[in-house]
C-alpha cells in the first residue's frame, strides 16, 4: 500500500504586505481568533479547490465580463481569504496542464506548474493530462529530476486508485494516496485524490503501461473509513478527477465532502441551498466541482462543533471569475504569466494563413441555468470538427499517392475554437490551441462493418469505468454521412452509411485517417484497432492543418471558390430519426421523431424540416434549444443527440399499383434542411407499407337464385380491405361490389312469394 506524501504543509500566506481590492464578503469566513476558539464557538474550514486549468494562467474577459479570473487573481483572492480565516486550504483536482493555450502549451507548461507552485496548494489529484507526454515527463516534474526541462511542482500529486507509478529518492511514491492537513484549529482534515477509471482510454495507447487503475469509489470509502477509524482524520474530504454528478451518490458515510473535475461542468451540490439535490450515505456531503480553467473559484465550507469534531453543516459554493478578479492580481504570480507572454508571444505571431472570414467552432450545449461554455458538447457534430475531418482526408495518403477513403477525428483533440483575426489571418498560436497535443497522422485499412462498428462506439454505456461522458462524437469527411436511431439499443443505432453517395460495403475495406491516439483506440473506439497497427507518415496534427489552411487561403490572384473556399460546411454528416418498424396503412400518417438536424453553432442552423415518404413533403418547423439537463448521464439529450430537434407528421404512400391486398412494399424516405438533403432516397431508409389490393367489381346475384337458395345479396364476395367510402353521406350503404338498384325488385318479388304461400297455405287449410 502506498503511504501518505511525506511533503511537509507549506505554511499559510502572509497578506500583511498585500494592498489587495476589497473581494464580496460571500464565500469569507468570520476570522477566529484564539479568544473565540472554544467548545461554544463552531469552527469553520473553508476549503477552496480548481479543477482542470489545462494551463489558462492569463485572465480572459469577453465583452467587458470577466470569464477566467487567471492565476494571478487566484492567488490574490486565496491570500486574501487565508488572512481571514486562517482555516482555509487549497487544493487542485488535476488536469492542471496538457491541452493548453499557446502561451502555457509552447513552453511545455511550465509556466503553470510556475504559478500554481506561487499558490501553496496543499496537493493535486492527477489528471489523464497530466500524463500527456508520458510517464517519464511527469515523474520529472515531481521529483525536478530534469530542471533544464521542466520546473518541478512543489506540492504532491495524489492517486489513491493507481498502482504501478513507483517511487523516487528515499521511497517517496510519486503518487500518494492522501494529504493530511491539520488546521490552525487543530482539526486533522485527509484529502483522498484519486481517478476515474477511464485514464487508459483517454490517453495514447501504451501511455500507462505498467499502471493498474482500480475502482476510485471503493479506494476513497476504504480509506475514509480507516482514516475516521483510527484518528489519522477528523473530516475526509475526496477529491476525485470525475463527474461529480455521477458520483455524489456513491461516496460512503464517512465522506464529509467531494471535489471533483474532467467534464469541464461547474457544480454544486448539497443539502444547504443547492439547485438540485441528491441522496447521500452522508446527509451533509458536500459535492464540488469549479469548471475548467479559471472560471470560478470552487469552496467547500465546513462547520464544525468543536467539542464532537463533527461536521455540523456543509455548503458548496462557487466563485465566479468576475468576482475573483476584483480582487486584482498577486505580484509574484502576474511576473510568472508576463514572462510566459514574452517567451511564446514572438513564435506564435507567424501567419498560417490568410483570407479566412468565418470562424470554426466546436460544440455546445445549455445547463438549465443558462450556462454555455465554448467546447463544453464533445457528443455532438460541429463546424471545426468537420473542417479537421475534411484536412485529414485531403493530406493523409496511402503509399499510392491517394488520399484515405475516410477523414476522422474525436471531438476532444480540438481543444479552441478557430475564429480568424479581423485581417483574415490565422497565426500559429491560434491552431496550436485547437490542436495542442501533436499527435501524429497516420491511416488503418477496415471492413465497412468495423467502421460500422467505431459509429456505434461513439455512444458510451458505462460512465463510471470506460467513459465519462455519454457520447464522444467522430467528426467525419464530408463524403461521408450516416443515420442513427437514439431510440434502438446500444450497438444497433447505426441505421444507414454512405461513402461517397455509396451505402457501406460490410466486407469491403476503406482506408481511415486520423490522428494515432483515435486510431490505436483511443477515446475507447477499440473497432479502430481490428485492421491492425496504424501506418504512420511522420507528420504531427498541427503541422498538417496549417499546411492544408495554407493551400486554401484566397489570394489576390486566385478566388475563394478556386482556392477551396473554406467555409463551416452547411450539411450535416449525421442524422437521428426514429422510423416506424411495422408496416403501415398505405396513405397513412406517421409521427417521426428527428434529431440532430443543425450544428449548435451557426451559421448552418436549419429552422425547418421536409421529409418525404412517397406523398406530399412534409413541413416542421426545428427546435435549436441546447438546453439539456442531463448532459452528463445516460438521458442525455444534445450531448447525445446532437442539436435541432423535430417531429414530423408525414403521410406515407406506397407504389402499391397493381399489388394485391395486404402486400408490403418499402417506401424510401428523404429528409432536407434548410441548406441540403440530408437524408437522400438511396440511402437505403424506409418505412414499410401495407398495400389495400386493387378493387374487382362482382356482379350481382340474380334475385331468383337468391329467393330459392336463402342467400344474402352478394353472398359469396370477397371482403374489401378498404376503408367506408369517406364521401358517402351518413346512413348511406356501404360499398359492396354489389349493384344497390336491384335492391327494390328483389324486394317486391319476395312480398309476391310471401303473399302466394299464404294463399296456398290457406287453399290446403279449408280443403282439411
Amino acid at each position: 500500500m502506498k503511504g501518505t506524501h511525506p511533503c511537509a504543509d507549506h505554511g499559510l500566506a502572509s497578506a500583511a504586505a498585500l494592498t489587495l481590492a476589497s473581494v464580496p464578503a460571500v464565500a469569507l469566513a468570520v476570522p477566529q481568533d484564539e479568544a473565540s476558539q472554544n467548545e461554544a464557538s463552531p469552527i469553520t474550514l473553508d476549503l477552496y479547490n480548481l479543477t482542470d486549468v489545462h494551463g489558462h494562467i492569463q485572465q480572459v474577459a469577453k465583452k467587458g465580463v470577466v470569464r477566467e479570473a487567471g492565476l494571478p487573481a487566484m492567488n490574490c483572492y486565496l491570500k486574501k481569504a487565508r488572512a481571514t480565516n486562517p482555516n482555509s486550504s487549497f487544493t487542485l483536482l488535476g488536469d492542471n496542464i496538457g491541452a493548453s493555450p499557446y502561451i502555457s502549451g509552447a513552453l511545455k507548461d511550465n509556466p503553470t506548474i510556475a504559478a500554481l507552485n506561487t499558490m501553496d496548494p496543499l496537493a493535486s489529484t492527477i489528471g489523464n493530462h497530466e500524463l500527456d507526454m508520458g510517464q517519464a515527463v511527469f515523474k520529472q516534474r515531481v521529483d525536478g529530476s530534469n530542471p533544464s526541462e521542466f520546473v518541478q511542482a512543489t506540492f504532491p500529486y495524489l492517486g489513491a486508485n493507481i498502482e504501478g507509478m513507483g517511487t523516487y529518492g528515499d521511497g517517496t511514491p510519486y503518487l500518494g494516496d492522501y494529504k493530511v492537513w491539520t488546521s490552525p484549529s487543530g482539526m486533522k482534515v485527509a484529502f483522498i485524490g484519486a481517478i476515474a477509471q477511464d485514464v487508459p482510454y483517454k490517453l495514447s495507447p501504451g501511455t500507462t503501461e505498467g499502471l493498474t487503475f482500480s475502482d476510485p469509489i471503493a479506494r476513497i470509502n476504504s480509506l475514509a473509513a480507516s482514516l475516521k477509524g483510527s484518528g489519522t482524520a477528523d473530516v475526509v474530504i475526496a477529491m476525485l478527477d470525475d463527474d461529480v454528478k455521477n458520483n455524489y451518490t456513491k461516496v460512503g458515510k464517512d465522506v464529509d465532502g467531494l471535489m471533483g473535475g474532467d467534464t469541464h461542468v461547474p457544480y454544486e451540490f448539497d443539502h444547504v441551498n443547492s439547485v438540485e439535490t441528491f441522496e447521500s450515505a452522508n446527509p451533509r456531503l458536500a459535492g464540488i466541482a469549479s469548471g475548467s480553467y479559471t472560471d470560478n473559484l470552487g469552496l467547500i465550507r465546513l462547520t464544525i462543533d468543536p467539542a464532537t469534531r463533527q461536521v455540523t453543516s456543509a455548503d458548496s459554493i462557487l466563485i465566479p471569475a468576475a468576482e475573483v478578479a476584483q480582487c486584482g492580481a498577486d505580484p509574484d504570480t502576474q511576473a510568472i504569466v508576463d514572462k510566459a507572454e514574452a517567451d511564446s508571444k514572438e513564435a506564435g505571431k507567424r501567419v498560417v494563413a490568410t483570407g479566412y472570414t468565418q470562424p470554426f467552432r466546436r460544440g455546445v450545449f445549455t445547463t438549465p441555468a443558462g450556462a454555455t461554455e465554448p467546447g463544453s458538447n464533445r457528443g455532438i457534430e460541429s463546424s471545426l470538427g468537420d473542417l479537421v475531418a475534411d484536412s485529414l482526408r485531403e493530406t493523409i495518403l496511402t503509399p499510392d499517392g491517394k488520399s484515405v477513403d475516410i477523414g476522422m477525428i474525436n471531438a476532444g483533440g480540438l481543444r479552441e475554437d478557430l475564429v480568424p483575426n479581423e485581417d483574415g489571418t490565422i497565426t500559429y498560436a491560434q491552431t496550436y490551441e485547437v490542436e495542442p497535443f501533436s499527435n501524429e497522422l497516420g491511416y488503418v485499412t477496415l471492413k465497412g462493418s468495423d467502421f460500422k462498428d467505431a459509429l456505434e462506439q461513439q455512444w458510451k454505456s458505462d460512465l463510471n469505468s470506460q467513459n465519462s461522458r455519454p457520447m464522444l462524437k467522430l467528426s467525419l469527411s464530408s463524403n461521408v454521412r450516416y443515420t442513427y436511431d437514439p431510440a434502438r439499443p446500444d450497438g444497433q443505432r447505426i441505421t444507414s452509411v454512405t461513402i461517397n453517395g455509396e451505402p457501406l460495403k460490410a466486407d469491403g475495406t476503406y482506408t481511415v485517417g486520423s490522428v494515432n491516439f483515435l486510431l490505436d483506440g483511443g477515446d475507447s473506439f477499440e473497432a479502430l484497432t481490428r485492421g491492425g497497427a496504424t501506418v504512420t507518415n511522420g507528420n504531427l496534427d498541427r503541422d498538417v492543418f496549417n499546411e492544408y489552411l495554407a493551400a486554401h487561403s484566397p489570394t489576390k490572384d486566385r478566388s475563394a471558390d478556386a482556392a477551396g473556399g473554406l467555409t463551416p460546411r452547411e450539411a450535416k454528416s449525421s442524422i437521428g430519426l426514429t422510423l416506424p418498424t411495422e408496416a403501415v396503412a398505405d396513405g397513412s400518417t406517421v409521427t417521426i421523431p428527428l434529431r440532430g438536424l443543425s450544428f449548435s453553432e451557426g451559421p448552418s442552423i436549419t429552422t425547418k424540416v421536409r421529409v418525404s415518404a412517397g406523398g406530399p413533403e412534409a413541413v416542421a418547423d426545428v427546435d435549436n434549444s441546447l438546453v439539456d439537463a442531463h448532459a452528463s448521464d445516460a438521458a442525455a439529450v444534445i450531448t447525445t443527440d446532437g442539436a435541432g430537434q423535430a417531429s414530423v407528421d408525414v403521410t406515407v404512400v406506397g407504389a402499391c399499383e397493381g399489388k394485391a391486398a395486404g402486400e408490403v412494399v418499402n417506401v424510401a424516405l428523404t429528409v432536407a434542411t434548410d441548406f441540403a438533403t440530408v437524408v437522400e432516397a438511396t440511402d437505403g431508409l424506409t418505412i414499410p407499407v401495407t398495400c389495400a389490393g386493387t378493387e374487382v367489381p362482382v356482379p350481382a346475384p340474380s334475385p331468383s337464385a337468391n329467393a330459392d337458395q336463402g342467400a344474402a345479396p352478394g353472398a359469396g364476395a370477397p371482403a374489401s380491405t378498404k376503408k367506408p367510402n369517406a364521401g358517402a353521406p351518413r346512413g348511406a350503404i356501404a360499398r359492396t361490389g354489389a349493384d344497390s338498384r336491384g335492391l327494390p325488385v328483389a324486394f317486391l318479388l319476395a312480398v309476391v312469394g310471401v303473399a302466394a304461400l299464404w294463399l296456398r297455405r290457406s287453399q290446403i287449410v279449408t280443403s282439411r
